[in-house]
């Protein structure tokens, strides 16, 4: 019996311990159904928020088909959370109050910064600036192929090139999930006044959409490499690598932080955060994500940050992001009209959406030998990992076109490129959206 109990112990969800998450699933129903998640405040608010969010991820991460083609476990936790109050499962009161304990108070940006700060800094300095000499003006590259074929695409469906780039080109190049779409729907709605929700649910079917089409082109890609055998490094992206291993983000050096450095890990977000309040409220053309993102390159470009703290930092944005993440698609999924889904979903969409993954594509393979890359693995990992989900986009866009070696690469655009999108996003929404 001690046996059986100690590996039930041992089952963890978003790193809560199996009974632990029982009981807040218990008592968060019971709660919730007696109608005190509003008086309750952030002791009841918080526990229905996280078990709904671990338990809809959990599944949405096992289910087949969903998981490898709809966004898995996180899309699951925003839609059940969309469907959830266009119901009226989770009533209109509810809604408010879970999304003032949750959203309203800042909370969020809080999450997404320690998002960005863990990303940015776990990306080794000497990768990062080699990244910024020939790899990041192939990303900006791709961008502007997107923008061109995008615009192509919203003139034949009478669609405006505002919208093409901040509800199309935007989303789907921003790095994946929690590290754009997120992000890009507070600059919304900061910027025009609009609910936040109303701009991810179109924003991340959107991006769903495209890491379909990102994985089928992998394949594709890989076929064309293997008839044309001059346009493939076989799995090598830069000219003068003469193997595979010659990879250019290592690993940060292997040190264990302390319990102190974890904590300082917050203290840091703070301090960046702090300092990115001044300079937006000094200058607030440039979002406030905008400013975080140049503040962490530069701290990981000057190497001031210690590496024990880098570690520290990169824990607590994957083990927080595992309990928070889920927590908050949930809330905004409470606050997303249902119908912005079904109208991501249009015919006219998706071929708007085909046409931006392939304006990247051709753009990179025409100018990536002028940085001496070879063309097939710098269309996949410049443009392809750019136009997926994140981090298991990137995998499944690898693992599509067999080159998972260039997983390293795939990393920069994710979260260097990724970052670099979110900055020009925080322009552009006030310039195209005001």
């Amino acid at each position: 019996m001690k046996k059986i109990f100690s590996k039930v112990v041992g089952v963890k969800l978003g790193g809560i311990p199996l009974p632990i998450l029982i009981v807040m699933i218990l008592s968060s129903v019971v709660l919730w159904r007696a109608g005190a998640l509003e008086r309750g405040g952030i002791l009841t608010a918080w526990p229905f928020l996280i078990s709904m969010g671990l338990v809809l991820y959990a599944i949405g991460e096992k289910l087949p088909i969903w998981n490898k083609f709809f966004g898995g476990g996180y899309v699951l936790a925003f839609v059940c959370g969309a469907l959830a109050a266009r119901f009226g499962i989770v009533s209109a009161s509810d809604v408010k109050a879970l999304s003032a304990t949750a959203i309203e108070n800042k909370f969020l940006h809080f999450a997404l910064i320690l998002l960005v700060g863990g990303s940015i800094l776990s990306v080794k300095r000497s990768a990062l600036l080699r990244s910024l000499v020939g790899y990041v003006p192939l990303i900006l590259i791709g961008l502007i192929g997107a923008v061109t074929f995008g615009t192509i695409g919203g003139l034949i469906f009478n669609v405006p090139f505002a919208k093409i780039i901040t509800h199309y080109v935007l989303p789907i190049m921003g790095g994946g999930n929690g590290g754009g779409a997120i992000p890009m729907s507070e600059i919304y709605e900061n910027v025009t006044g609009n609910p936040r929700g109303e701009y991810y649910g179109f924003a991340i079917a959107i991006l769903t959409i495209a890491n379909t089409v990102a994985i089928i082109s992998a394949s594709l890609l890989n076929i064309l490499g293997q008839k044309f055998k001059s346009l493939s490094g076989e799995g090598k992206l830069v000219y003068e690598d003469i193997s595979t291993n010659a990879k250019i983000a290592e690993e940060i050096e292997k040190v264990e932080p302390t319990a102190q450095d974890h904590l300082n890990a917050f203290y840091l977000v703070f301090a960046v955060s702090g300092v990115a309040v001044i300079l937006y409220g000094v200058f607030s053309v440039i979002h406030l994500f905008a400013y975080t993102v140049i503040l962490f390159i530069l701290l990981n470009v000057l190497d001031i940050v210690p590496g024990p703290l880098k570690i520290a930092l990169n824990n607590v944005m994957k083990g927080g992001l595992k309990l928070i993440l889920p927590m908050v698609l949930f809330v905004i999924g409470l606050g997303t009209d249902v119908n912005e889904l079904i109208q991501a979903l249009a015919p006219s969409n998706v071929v708007i959406i085909v046409m931006i993954v392939l304006g990247v594509i051709l753009f990179i393979l025409f100018s990536s030998k002028i940085f001496k890359f070879y063309p097939i693995e710098a269309a996949i990992t410049a443009g392809l990992c750019m136009a997926n989900r994140g981090g298991s986009g990137d995998l499944e866009v690898l693992g599509a076109s067999k080159r998972m070696e260039l997983f390293p690469y795939a990393q920069i655009s994710s979260r260097i490129g990724g970052g670099l999108i979110l900055a020009i996003a925080g322009y552009l929404f006030s310039l195209l959206l005001k």
